[in-house]
């Protein structure tokens, strides 16, 4: 193992990001990503400082021909010599964000296909207490536009699923990128932000005033068309949401892949940790849990979506939470 090599799996050892060892040897993230890539070897001081805070020897970081680390003092609750991290090649990172990139629109489609699936059911729902379509007239043709939206959909996550398996330690597990891995998602992220900007923009835009039309069906006195009306306006609700939630993702994956390259944001390394990566689902399963139990028990499906824009913010408080309590056990 080069130098570089073993400095980036000791800071990995430590779940340290590159600002944060760059923080304890006070020396700027690039000095530190540097080292790491072989493009340049720390002074001295540093030297004696990374093995310092390493707990190894000098020998062991300055020897390439040193697999295993060795402690300057025996010490006998050091622990055992980290397993080598797998290494990200520039070819395989660059296959995989033409890969994300490609999945990227599809996915997106995909999603949307299945938040429009129900719009025919729904809207025919409305029809049946007008009397213009009888209840079974509109039960099976909404089943029949629902299955025709849900069958592409879950089609095109399978097929893209199975492409991408192959990349999924880059979420899941701690590595080390070779040179020219970081220079290639720095640049792909500088490319991609004005138009990240501004489809989340109009993305998170379009999901806001989603309730808007449902908020005006519901100010009408109450009557069979306002039943109408009402169920029209959820029916548009899920067209802006699903054009929404499709400009987000479409932009979102090929962003997420840099991120993973760089393992920066959701994919930093402490954030890689079993417990971590369980708050997520098992938040959304329970909110989708009470959302479902509160509908089913009320009947009431066109108040109780109102739980989702607060779950969506108690979320981000959750993350930012559970982000800060990561960094403080670091430190």
């Amino acid at each position: 193992m080069t130098m570089g090599e073993k400095i980036v799996a000791l800071r990995k050892r430590e779940c340290w990001s590159q600002e944060d060892l760059a923080d304890r040897l006070d020396v700027s993230r690039q000095s530190v990503s540097k080292w790491e890539g072989d493009l340049a070897a720390p002074a001295l001081d540093k030297l004696l400082e990374l093995s310092r805070l390493f707990g190894v020897s000098t020998d062991y970081l300055i020897k390439d021909e040193l697999e295993s680390p060795e402690p300057e003092t025996p010490d006998l609750s050091v622990e055992p010599a980290p397993e080598p991290l797998r290494q990200v090649t520039l070819e395989e990172a660059k296959a995989f964000v033409e890969s994300k990139e490609a999945s990227a629109r599809p996915t997106a489609l995909a999603v949307a296909l299945c938040i429009l699936s129900p719009v025919c059911l729904i809207l025919l729902g409305g029809l049946t207490e007008l009397g213009r379509v009888s209840q079974p007239q509109a039960t099976g043709l909404g089943m029949t536009v629902l299955f025709a939206f849900i069958v592409p959909a879950v089609a095109i996550f399978v097929r893209w699923g199975m492409k991408l398996d192959k990349y999924d330690y880059l979420e899941k597990e701690v590595f080390t990128a070779a040179p020219g891995v970081e220079e290639l998602a720095r640049s792909r992220m500088e490319s991609l932000s004005p138009t990240r900007t501004r489809r989340l923009t109009i993305g998170v835009c379009l999901c806001v005033i989603s309730a808007v039309p449902v908020i005006l069906t519901s100010l009408r006195p109450g009557n069979i068309r306002t039943l109408v009306f009402a169920v029209g306006g959820v029916g548009l609700l899920l067209v802006l949401v699903a054009a929404g939630v499709y400009l987000i993702m479409s932009v979102s994956a090929p962003w997420d892949a840099c991120q993973m390259l760089l393992q920066e944001g959701d994919y930093a390394p402490e954030k890689k940790r079993p417990w971590y990566r369980a708050i997520p689902p098992l938040y959304w399963c329970t909110v989708t849990a009470g959302y479902l139990a509160w509908s089913f028990a009320t009947g009431r499906w066109d108040f109780t979506w109102i739980v989702w824009p607060p779950a969506g913010v108690l979320f981000g408080g959750v993350m930012a939470l559970l982000n800060l309590l990561t960094k403080r056990k670091k430190r």
